[in-house]
């Protein structure tokens, strides 16, 4: 292959790649504007039959099962902004009980979310730099077309296959380990050993009323078909903005 095709070809990948994950950090984004489609996973995804069943077995807080949806869909939304803020916020939510105004959160929860939240901030950092790599890929890319004069820039057709290759590949890893042991081994990784990550349903609000891990999946997915249609919009315009002339 000659070295201009060779330099065009590992330019297509790259772009093509870190073009996704830009697509997913902004989809990240715009559904945690949304609260990642709680309402919905809370209706038709069983985390409210979940609650109905556990919260009445909590050992440490009462009366949660007779919380409305809407005190959930709030108390969901004050998780999530906090969780963009650093944790600030987590220890002042609270619903009304049998005691009066009761907290959400046990401290463990607050410490596990205060953990999820320094991931978060180094995510934002990482979508950060990968938005600052993309425009200079997609500046290489252009020179690398110039010199083969040639239409679209990145062929929809081998951009979808090399997508549908990688993906297909990472889910058939995730089925032959088990989504449950990837997501205990990603727990275990990445936040510190003396500090608890999971939860019994009986013994946490924060574990009930996500779900967890379930809700975790149902996100991942709509994180994922959000960030794959925005890709589809990306690849348009970059192709229509690198044309070079050529004939297709």
């Amino acid at each position: 292959m000659p070295e201009s095709s060779l330099q065009l070809a590992v330019s297509r990948f790259a772009w093509v790649w870190v073009s996704l994950f830009l697509c997913l950090g902004l989809s990240w984004h715009i559904l945690a504007k949304a609260n990642f489609l709680y309402p919905v996973w809370h209706d038709y995804a069983g985390i409210g039959a979940n609650i109905d069943e556990y919260a009445p077995k909590n050992r440490y807080r009462a009366d949660f099962a007779s919380t409305d949806a809407n005190t959930r869909f709030t108390l969901f939304a004050g998780i999530v902004n906090a969780i963009h803020q650093q944790g600030h916020g987590l220890s002042a939510l609270n619903y009304q009980s049998r005691y009066g105004t009761t907290p959400l959160l046990r401290n463990a929860e607050i410490v596990h979310l205060q953990d999820v939240a320094k991931l978060v901030d180094w995510l934002n950092r990482l979508i950060l730099v990968v938005a600052g790599l993309w425009p200079m890929l997609t500046w290489q890319l252009h020179n690398a077309l110039k010199k083969q004069a040639v239409q679209p820039a990145i062929k929809p057709q081998t951009a979808w296959l090399n997508l549908a290759i990688g993906l297909g590949v990472s889910l058939i890893l995730l089925l032959l380990i088990g989504a449950k042991a990837v997501f205990y081994q990603l727990h275990i990784w990445i936040f510190p050993e003396n500090h608890q990550w999971f939860f019994y349903y009986q013994d946490s609000l924060m574990s009930t009323m996500m779900k967890a891990p379930d809700l975790f999946a149902w996100i991942a997915a709509s994180i994922l078909i959000l960030a794959l249609g925005l890709f589809s919009l990306l690849l348009f315009f970059t192709n229509r903005f690198l044309c070079t002339g050529a004939p297709r």
